[in-house]
């Protein structure tokens, strides 16, 4: 094959200064991927592309495998940009990474049912030890789970993605949601990324959205369909890195927590 001489010095290539403490970084941490892989079984909302993944070269013919990929910008675990919701907002690959990596909390509300309030948020915080300055917070609310789920498709309506009227699936009507009044005092406390392991961090019914409103008005970032099935309530750090995709809304993610002990 013949090689083709390359000028490194003309690639454009994107330098991000960040202030990411890495003494932080637990090093000998215990790594939990916490991504929702993505397949032709994924559960997405109805009006959404059902994802497929189709072979167009194979080792046999081609000497090579590639796949061709198809999925809609809020597949499996993804990361909402502004510009999901807000006019002129930033789109993804604009968002400082730096936001998307740090120390997190995980809060276990998988036994509250409806909606998260402000008033049940800071009990959480105050019966949890949580370090100070942590930018990331977590919700476990046992929303979703892939376990026996084979249709690709959930459950109620909701305009959160086009017509994204769900219809069957592991996600039950009245999953847990934040208010307006958890959504501001996520903002107020200064996180800069929240993340759930549901559809949504609003209403499944709500034609508003107004907790997507607040926070990424705010300048928190949103994670959804984060896999915390197997997480426990405690501090981690958290790595969370979308796909680069120009003047895109949102964009699959790749989520990991490292453990501290």
């Amino acid at each position: 094959m013949e090689k083709i001489p390359v000028d490194v010095e003309k690639i454009p290539v994107s330098v991000e200064k960040t202030q990411i403490d890495m003494g932080e970084f637990p090093v000998n941490g215990k790594i939990i991927d916490i991504t929702s892989p993505i397949s032709p079984f994924t559960q997405i909302f109805p009006g959404d592309p059902m994802p497929e993944i189709e072979r167009v070269c194979t080792l046999e013919n081609e000497g090579c495998a590639v796949s061709r990929l198809n999925f809609g910008s809020h597949t499996g675990t993804h990361v909402d940009a502004p510009s999901h919701i807000l006019k002129n907002g930033v789109t993804i690959d604009k968002l400082e990474l730096k936001n998307l990596m740090g120390k997190a909390i995980v809060l276990d509300f998988s036994l509250l049912s409806g909606t998260l309030t402000a008033d049940i948020l800071e009990t959480a915080f105050r019966n949890t030890v949580t370090a100070e300055n942590t930018p990331i917070l977590l919700l476990k609310t046992g929303a979703l789970s892939r376990k026996g789920s084979g249709t690709g498709e959930v459950i109620p309506s909701g305009p959160e993605s086009g017509s994204q009227s769900m219809k069957s699936g592991n996600e039950e009507p009245g999953s847990t949601y934040l208010d307006e009044s958890s959504a501001a005092l996520i903002v107020e406390k200064g996180f800069r990324t929240v993340g759930i392991d549901g559809f949504s961090v609003d209403d499944l019914y709500s034609e508003t959205l107004p907790a997507h409103h607040i926070l990424l008005s705010g300048n928190v970032n949103i994670v959804e369909c984060l896999e915390l099935d197997s997480v426990t309530t405690g501090t981690y750090f958290f790595l969370c890195l979308p796909l680069k995709i120009e003047n895109c809304d949102g964009a699959p993610a790749r989520a990991l927590l490292i453990s501290y002990s």
